[in-house]
């Protein structure tokens, strides 16, 4: 052991309380909450952890697979054509959560449509989730909290190489299988003084036609992804980091006799075509033992060329056919997207006694998306910017008690005037075994675009789309929480969390239909009623050296204060376009299950999944299947799923390194959506449930 690691050892050690116990070591060490690097349970602020061991060893692909391991998390797919996915998070869908790389965040608007499926789960090393705003550190919107990826943190060098085949349930009407393969190199100099990750990657899936209507019910997606990481350390007292990742993905769904022709020849057809690329520097600084700083820049670009549509909405040239449409050009459905995102944060750190940590920071977003869409009457060139700055007290009178408070003001260029959001979050430790955390937030959302505006969805024939209200004002939040956790014995862990949301001016997606556009219905965002969001969760674990089990149950409500327009005219105008009212949120579950199991042994390692979704109010526009005209909207309640996910794995020791086998079934219980829309005037847009039908999985990991 050289003379920097033996001190790099001793400054962690000092930072922890004495005296020392084998649960210290143990203990997961967490950065996210108040960016220091501490273990998990002195921090303020409530983090929950999913290790390096959960994303590799279980057949995720992306991080959309991955954070579904994480209580009260959920993957919400919003469209039959695309497949987009979303995570949703205390209820909130994701525009209220902030999605953090190394705890930047630069992932864009355009980049939340689709990112979370394009970043692979092999690049991170463990995902560290904050629910709720007890933090100041990451920006006003971050109202549902904060999902931050840490990287990889290679120890010496060496390699590995991973390969994955996939078998989907459904017809998949010839195309190639999905599959997926990730590689990387890391070195590591011998004194661990610069290292550096070179990797790439590919992932495909295939096209499924699940009800047999002709058209897909999962899409087609084919996805390359590379980049590296370098992080030089001169010293212990200074770290440069440059991380560089880029991903390139096609994506098609739509009508599956047409699906090797151009996309404007069939009857429907949504195809995208997305790249980003996404540079970080980063310095961290330890001036003096009071005294540390950082400075990060982040930019990211995100393009994408699309189409939607289909002969279906948007006609035909034909004159013979039943879409003849006298004003089609072959331009009409395409359109093209670019979002650039620029983030500056700049944080100090004074630490002048044990008892006592200042920080003081600011932050600089600036967000240009350029988006024209034609055939939906869309055009957007917009610029948002937002300065911060904070400033937030850790005080620990006590080894029982830790308070940590701030606030940070706000310059939106969308709001008039200056916007303050204090936070504080309390600690209190009885003992090594039974601790208490809470929390209270206030934040805002501005009126910007927001990721779900950059999708178009397709419904009975007409594009569908979201357009702001001129008038548009910001949306305000209060968050409170308590959240007790007990180690009730070795084996036995308890925890709880009880949380509450207040929304003022909450945001809401009305309808705002303009008959001038008979090919488009449009929806408009503007300030409805207030609304609150509130629940609990409850997390049991029991651990044995070789296995564990871990359950959660989540209950929840979002209800606004009074009933909100969610479909149709409320004029009462046309009978057929029936409005649709609703006090509840919708596409949210009341009640979210999760059960895993896990047992390892010298042969072989062993893991069950269960995941369990509760009822949900879905809207419905319903068409004539003959020739789309409308039949009227409805409120459908969707009824319980239950997705089971199983695996087995075992590793081989190999001359110069390791291999590692596995075998599993990802929704073995093939609990996938029975009441689809379909043909050619679906509502595209009336999906829920598991993503995919039941999926094997067969992979081999090499390492050396």
């Amino acid at each position: 052991m050289n003379t920097q690691t033996r001190k790099a050892i001793g400054v962690l050690v000092a930072s922890l309380p004495l005296p020392l116990t084998a649960q210290d070591f143990l203990e997961p060490v967490v950065v996210t909450g108040s960016r220091l690097l501490e273990p998990l349970k002195d921090t303020p602020v409530r983090t929950e952890v999913l290790d390096s061991k959960i994303l590799q060893n279980r057949g995720l692909r992306s991080l959309a697979e991955a954070i579904e391991y994480s209580p009260g998390v959920r993957i919400d797919t919003a469209c039959q054509n695309c497949s987009q996915q979303s995570i949703q998070m205390l209820g909130l869908p994701q525009q209220y959560i902030g999605i953090l790389n190394d705890g930047l965040p630069n992932f864009s608007t355009l980049a939340g449509v689709y990112g979370i499926e394009q970043i692979p789960a092999g690049l991170i090393g463990r995902i560290e989730i904050v629910k709720g705003g007890g933090s100041v550190l990451y920006g006003p919107g971050a109202v549902a909290g904060v999902i931050n990826l840490i990287p990889r943190d290679p120890v010496k060098s060496g390699g590995q190489f991973s390969t994955r085949m996939l078998g989907v349930r459904g017809d998949s009407f010839g195309e190639k299988a999905g599959g997926s393969a990730f590689g990387l190199y890391d070195y590591v100099n011998p004194d661990s003084t610069f290292k550096a990750t070179i990797f790439g990657g590919s992932d495909r899936i295939q096209p499924i036609d699940r009800d047999g209507d002709g058209f897909t019910d999962v899409s087609m997606r084919d996805l390359w992804t590379g980049g590296l990481r370098a992080v030089w350390k001169p010293n212990l007292e200074h770290q440069l980091s440059l991380d560089y990742f880029i991903s390139d993905e096609s994506r098609r769904g739509g009508e599956i006799a047409t699906f090797d022709l151009a996309p404007n020849e069939s009857l429907i057809a949504e195809e995208i075509f997305s790249r980003r690329n996404v540079t970080t520097a980063k310095w961290l600084a330890n001036w003096s033992e009071t005294l540390d700083t950082s400075l990060a820049y982040s930019f990211s670009r995100t393009k994408r060329d699309s189409y939607y549509g289909g002969i279906g909405a948007l006609g035909s040239p034909d004159t013979n056919s039943p879409f003849f449409e006298p004003a089609w050009t072959a331009g009409r459905g395409f359109g093209t997207t670019q979002d650039d995102l620029h983030f500056v944060d700049a944080l100090a750190n004074w630490s002048p006694s044990a008892e006592h940590r200042f920080t003081f920071g600011t932050q600089f977003r600036h967000e240009t998306i350029i988006d024209d869409q034609l055939s939906a009457n869309r055009s957007i060139d917009e610029s948002f910017s937002n300065f911060g700055v904070l400033m937030q007290h850790r005080y620990t009178p006590s080894d029982m008690w830790t308070i940590e408070y701030g606030s940070r003001m706000d310059l939106h260029s969308e709001v008039a005037d200056p916007i303050f959001s204090p936070r504080a979050a309390v600690l209190y430790s009885a003992n090594d075994d039974f601790r208490i955390r809470s929390a209270v937030s206030t934040g805002f959302r501005a009126p910007e675009v927001f990721d779900e505006d950059l999708h178009i969805a397709n419904v009975g024939g007409e594009l569908s789309t979201t357009f702001n209200n001129p008038d548009l004002q910001e949306e305000s939040s209060l968050t409170v929480s308590i959240s007790p956790e007990w180690q009730v014995s070795e084996a036995w862990r308890l925890e709880a969390n009880f949380f509450h949301t207040w929304l003022d001016d909450t945001l809401v997606v009305e309808p705002n239909d303009d008959l001038a556009t008979p090919s488009v219905r449009e929806f408009q965002r503007t300030n409805g009623e207030s609304s609150r969001i509130f629940g609990a969760e409850f997390n049991l674990g029991y651990y044995q050296p070789n296995w564990q089990v871990e359950f959660s149950w989540v209950e929840q409500r979002l209800e606004f204060n009074n009933p909100q327009l969610i479909l149709g005219d409320d004029s009462f105008s046309d009978p057929i376009d029936n409005p649709v009212f609703s006090s509840s949120y919708t596409r949210v579950p009341d009640s979210l299950g999760l059960l895993r199991f896990s047992y390892d042994t010298p042969w072989f390692d062993l893991f069950v999944t269960g995941k369990l979704t509760g009822p949900m109010d879905i809207p419905r526009i319903l068409s004539d299947s003959a020739n789309g005209d409308p039949r009227g909207n409805r409120m459908q309640r969707s009824d319980w799923s239950f997705n089971v996910d199983v695996g087995i794995s075992r590793e081989f020791e190999l001359r110069g390194g390791s291999l590692t086998a596995s075998l599993g079934v990802q929704n073995l219980l093939d609990d996938f959506q029975n009441d689809l829309d379909q043909g050619v005037f679906r509502d595209a847009s009336y999906v829920y449930g598991p993503a995919f039908p039941r999926t094997i999985f067969a992979g081999l990991k090499y390492e050396f």
